[in-house]
């Protein structure tokens, strides 16, 4: 039996006083209203003998009566699933064991994170994308550069064949989605190594790195066709792709090291991060009609819309905005860590300026995915800028660095215990909008500052 989506029907079978019968019922109206309609189906005088005991319940075989407020989909009732018409008064009690190894082993099963056929399919699934990532990995590192070329085009192959396969005969998107975005991982570092040759140079990964970014980005549009499912999901793996290639193409023109282009790739994020909404709006089919410029136009546009479509629509849009900030997140943490393994006053400023605008950006966010997608990065920036920092000064200052790691985890358990669930003050809110837009603005002039833009304006004033 398979779990009834929200907006479709849930096809039941109901147990009544006097006869069996079987009914499709819509999954998103409540049981009260639903109510009614099944009494008339499962007898004449139901409805009226109803009365005599204080109406009808529902209840699954062994279980309390259902609350009648609740639907079917929000009651998790399975397709097919069996359901008794009792009245009021005479609901069956709930099953009691009288065998307590049988109780705790349906207990233990019915639990949300028991172990499952889906659980089992996942972990194989993630088993068999760990081993062809620690494959691809193996094939990066130096050595013959055309049989490493030859094995990378091997593998994302391989992968883009198993994740065509996976979907169209095995109808599992996930699987085939994971493998497409680990083919499109083998052809940016195919691209690595046929630019690279037998060993990477520090000195000369501004090629390497366009070459991965180029390859990477194309190969999720490869990688989409192959799969042609879950499209956020390419997407926001072309993003992390490009802004792989953006670093290359900063180091090759301003001649720069990749851990001070990331700085550069920081402000191209902001700018990104600012057209999400509208782009996700786009993507997911959504169009604002123009704004009419005479009173003939006021009637152009008006044609309603039915609530199904808009509401697939908006999950579409929250989907896009997801992806895209995972993303943005995903590069936001690889930037904080270049930056950080840099060193330097103009790294940390940046560092810090963008941390607090990962923070502050993420207070306008509602979904859960999303706030996570800007906050993790930023607290992994704040460790790594501790941790680093105090580890380069020298033996004396890892104590001052575990001294503010504590002071940071008790301002966090602080926060913990005071902020979720607190009404912001307007000014506040609106202070926090100043701020962050300071900071958007401030981290341009940083990224310039890490990059060496001022003292090579000087040299050229003389």
């Amino acid at each position: 039996m398979t779990q009834a989506p929200v907006g479709e029907l849930c096809r039941l079978t109901v147990k009544a006083p006097e006869k069996v019968v079987d009914l499709a019922v819509p999954a998103d109206v409540a049981l009260a209203d639903l109510l009614p309609v099944i009494v008339s189906h499962a007898g004449e005088d139901l409805e009226e003998a109803g009365i005599e005991h204080d109406g009808w319940v529902l209840q699954r075989m062994g279980g309390e009566p259902l609350d009648l407020e609740f639907t079917p989909a929000s009651l998790n009732l399975l397709e097919g699933e069996t359901l008794l018409l009792r009245p009021a008064g005479e609901a069956l009690p709930p099953v009691r064991f009288d065998n307590i190894v049988d109780a705790l082993s349906e207990v233990v099963g019915g639990l949300p994170y028991a172990w499952s056929p889906a659980f089992g399919r996942w972990v194989l699934r993630l088993s068999c994308a760990a081993a062809l990532a620690v494959s691809v990995v193996l094939l990066a590192l130096p050595g013959d550069a055309s049989s490493r070329a030859a094995l990378l085009a091997g593998a994302a192959l391989l992968s883009l064949a198993l994740g065509s396969a996976a979907v169209r005969f095995l109808e599992d998107r996930a699987g085939g989605v994971l493998l497409g975005v680990l083919s499109t991982l083998a052809l940016a570092l195919f691209g690595a190594v046929l630019t690279a040759g037998p060993a990477y140079d520090a000195a000369g990964l501004g090629y390497p790195l366009l070459a991965a970014g180029v390859a990477g980005a194309v190969g999720a549009l490869i990688a989409y066709a192959a799969v042609s499912s879950h499209p956020v999901v390419f997407a926001a793996t072309g993003v992390v792709h490009l802004s792989v290639a953006c670093t290359a193409a900063f180091v090759l023109l301003l001649d720069t090291t990749p851990f001070r282009a990331s700085a550069a790739v920081c402000v191209l994020l902001v700018g990104f991060g600012a057209y999400v909404p509208a782009l996700s709006f786009s993507l997911a089919g959504l169009r604002l009609p123009p704004l009419p410029t005479n009173a003939r136009q006021l009637d152009e546009g008006t044609e309603p819309h039915t609530s199904e479509a808009v509401a697939e629509r908006g999950r579409a849009t929250e989907q896009w905005i997801t992806g895209f900030l995972i993303a943005t997140g995903v590069v936001c943490a690889l930037c904080l860590a270049a930056l950080t393994a840099d060193g330097g006053t103009p790294a940390t400023v940046t560092s810090l300026l963008l941390i607090l605008l990962l923070v502050l950006h993420s207070r306008n966010l509602g979904a859960a995915w999303q706030r996570l997608a800007l906050v993790t990065p930023a607290v992994v920036g704040v460790l790594l800028l501790i941790t680093v920092h105090a580890v380069r000064a020298g033996r004396d200052t890892v104590l001052t660095g575990a001294l503010g790691l504590l002071a940071l985890a008790v301002c966090f358990c602080v926060m913990a215990w005071s902020l979720p669930g607190r009404r912001v003050i307007p000014h506040w809110g609106r202070a926090g909008d100043l701020l962050q837009s300071a900071t958007a603005i401030a981290l341009l002039p940083s990224a310039c500052w890490v990059l060496g833009v001022y003292g090579r304006l000087r040299a050229m004033n003389g």
